[in-house]
């Protein structure tokens, strides 16, 4: 299986098939891993055709993907033909569309069968006559568990029947229904009744339920006939009974309804094209247009495996990304939905989990900076007034919590808070900081990263008390700016090196570590003209960060870094010691915006550099293929990304976000698009729907004149 053709189904709800690792993804049905909140599931179901009770070989001829919907056909023996619509519906569904073509001039008789496989724990499954119905409480790790209901059935006609439940020792995790206990029977017996399956006692450790629904077709000479196979996931349970709306049935997934709110995007430089159609369906695949349990309104989730929650680090991010769509609901629901759960002592949750907040964890992440743009494009006094206090609440917990003393600096306490693991900024003060994963004060070090963005918040902070005129809570905000700023300028600049540094807190002194969030200060007014101009050399510096594709995370000079992810003779999933992360790179390319703004002509150098060779990264341009991906980190010196921890469909970077501004030279500011060019160099392009409060605008580009109308 080539990595680069993994298909990724979602219609955004809380479920995704998005499988890291895809074996069988040419196969009938979702045999590879799903994801039910954030809990990946090794496999869902398989489908199979028989014959006279043998299987019939179908072998896939042709695929396509259009409108988010997998098209598969098969061709089969002795004339028989096989078409699969394979998508993922707005209500949570697994839905197969299976199509047969019986091309011979004789009549026969088919049998479609959907099968899975479950655990021991639990209930045993629910044989429900002509479908099958798994309880069960899901959980990922020591995360709080999620209660469900998956039903699996052929809902579109009578006709489908439940095949009789098995218990079996072990079993295969191959879609071949050769290898299923009901093959060897030669006919596909049903249960008495409609009933549970009865355990076996004792029942044999390892052992799994087999269960499935099969369809009985006669199947008439050169016809077809159609049918759909399902599992319906449904959350119900203690404090959740989750029950969306069906979906259009000429739009089941969504897709056609989310992209007539989104942009439409044309540009004769075609990989930043590629770059925003990925970021698009990755919006689209990972938005939770409505709320559940503690997920209490719309939001978006992080990305695929593991990271299927919404988390604050990447919830920063997507707010720059989901502001280009016409609908507001996602950005105003991640901020509602991360402070209106602010824990009782004002901290913002990490991870948003459905069913309960307990030990959510929590990271630092450029709210400020993230809400300050959402609101350029979307501005609500509603959404300002719903969460300024939670926000105030917060600004207070980082000050008591990870600035005791009043320094006005920001203390990072563990390496997963910062969401930059294996990092030598934090192995500087603990050598053994990297072998834990838990948000437990492991150590404490001044973060420049952290330190700015609480200035970015507590600068737009004060900007918003006062439009709502709050006056003592701006004066609040702008004495606590005041401080960030000058105290981030005189301690955390390091002049002989040029760059700004974390901070040891024990001896007061910066760390010597040149790290990549030292530049994240460019996207404010804390450096001063001459900083600006040092951190702008240190960044073009071919012996520290300016590598063919910058910018790596750790200063090539330094001799803890490695441009493969090699963290003590290992290589690792999430390195922090040299790789190039899009997400480092959004913040930068955002900074070198700002400051190129500003006529400064070495900026805007770098910021066209940095951005071209960025998007030959992400784009497929250096793979040679026609879409993009975007992973989590690449290599610094050849741009190639590491696929082995099967993450591709992310949201902690906000690259659309970039092409609109640095590629197309387009900003909203004070409630209109500018057309203010931060580069030399710009591409013809159309962008159709660009929103603007409750109205929407198209661009255009044409010989380097912009052209900005109502939609």
């Amino acid at each position: 299986m080539n990595s680069r053709h993994k298909i990724s189904l979602g219609g955004g709800g809380y479920t995704l098939y998005a499988p890291r690792f895809p074996r069988f993804q040419h196969y009938p049905g979702f045999a590879d891993e799903v994801l039910i909140s954030n809990v990946p599931v090794p496999r869902l179901y398989m489908i199979a055709v028989l014959e006279d009770g043998n299987l019939v070989d179908l072998a896939l001829q042709k695929s396509d993907f259009k409108n988010e919907v997998l098209n598969n056909e098969y061709g089969g023996v002795r004339g028989l033909k096989m078409r699969e619509q394979r998508f993922v519906t707005t209500d949570d569904r697994f839905v197969c569309n299976i199509e047969l073509e019986n091309t011979t001039k004789n009549d026969r008789e088919l049998t479609v069968v959907m099968w899975a496989t479950t655990d021991s724990e639990g209930e045993p499954p629910s044989l429900e006559g002509d479908s099958v119905r798994i309880r069960r409480q899901i959980a990922n790790g020591d995360t709080p568990p999620i209660p469900i209901e998956l039903v699996f059935s052929s809902p579109d006609s009578k006709g489908a029947r439940c095949l009789r439940g098995e218990w079996a020792e072990d079993g295969s995790d191959r879609p071949d229904f050769e290898e299923t206990p009901w093959y060897g029977l030669g006919e596909f017996p049903t249960p008495p009744a409609k009933r549970p399956m009865e355990k076996p006692s004792p029942i044999h450790p390892g052992s799994v339920a087999y269960v499935g629904v099969f369809r009985t077709y006669a199947v008439k000479a050169n016809s077809k006939l159609s049918h759909r196979f399902e599992a319906n996931v449904i959350f119900k349970g203690k404090g959740i009974n989750y029950r969306p709306r069906r979906p259009d049935p000429k739009d089941e997934n969504g897709w056609l309804a989310f992209r007539d709110k989104a942009p439409k995007f044309t540009c004769e430089w075609k990989e930043l094209e590629l770059v925003v159609e990925n970021r698009l369906r990755a919006i689209h695949m990972l938005r939770c247009p409505n709320g559940v349990g503690s997920i209490s309104s719309p939001n978006i989730m992080h990305g695929n495996g593991d990271l299927h929650i919404p988390n604050a680090y990447a919830a920063a991010s997507a707010l720059r990304e989901v502001r280009w769509l016409a609908d507001p609901s996602i950005g105003r629901g991640i901020l509602k939905g991360f402070f209106g759960n602010v824990r009782q002592n004002g901290m913002v949750p990490g991870n948003l989990f459905m069913t309960s907040l307990t030990n959510p964890g929590f990271f630092h992440a450029d709210w400020g900076g993230g809400f300050e743009a959402f609101d350029e494009t979307h501005s609500d006094k509603a959404t300002k007034r719903a969460v300024i206090m939670e926000m105030q609440r917060y600004t207070k917990w980082i000050a008591n919590n990870r600035d005791p003393e009043g320094s006005g600096l920001t203390d990072i306490v563990n390496q997963t808070e910062s969401g930059q693991m294996l990092s030598r900024r934090f192995t500087v003060i603990d050598d053994k900081s990297d072998r834990s994963d838990e948000f437990e004060e492991e150590f404490r070090i001044k973060g420049i990263d952290a330190s700015v963005f609480r200035y970015r918040l507590v600068s737009y902070l004060h900007r918003v008390a006062e439009e709502l005129q709050e006056k003592a809570m701006a004066n609040r905000f702008l004495a606590a700016k005041e401080v960030i700023q000058d105290v981030v300028r005189k301690r955390m600049w390091d002049d002989k090196n040029g760059i700004f540094m974390d901070l040891d807190p024990r001896s007061r002194r910066r760390t010597g570590v040149k790290a990549a969030v030292g530049f994240y200060p460019l996207a404010t007014d804390i450096p001063t003209p001459a900083q600006t101009e040092k951190l702008l050399k240190t960044l073009s510096n071919r012996k520290e960060f300016w590598t063919k594709y910058p910018v790596p995370t750790l200063a090539i000079s330094d001799p803890h870094f490695d441009a493969e992810g090699h963290w003590r003779g290992t290589i690792r999933a999430t390195p922090w010691n040299g790789r190039t992360w899009p997400m480092a790179n959004s913040q930068i390319l955002e900074g070198l915006a700002y400051v190129a703004e500003r006529s400064n002509k070495v900026a805007q150098r770098l910021c066209r550099d940095l951005f071209k060779r960025t998007i030959a990264m992400v784009s497929g341009e250096l793979e040679g293929v026609e879409h993009a991906t975007i992973t989590q980190h690449y290599n610094p010196l050849t741009g190639r990304p590491m696929r082995s921890t099967g993450l591709d469909l992310l949201m902690d970077s906000f690259l659309m976000d970039n092409v609109f501004r640095i590629g197309c030279g387009i900003v909203v500011r004070f409630g209109e698009i500018q057309d203010d060019p931060v580069t030399d160099t710009l591409p013809d392009f159309k962008l159709l729907g660009v929103p603007v409060g409750n109205k929407r605008f198209n661009v255009e580009r044409k010989n380097g004149k912009l052209k900005i109308g109502p939609a």
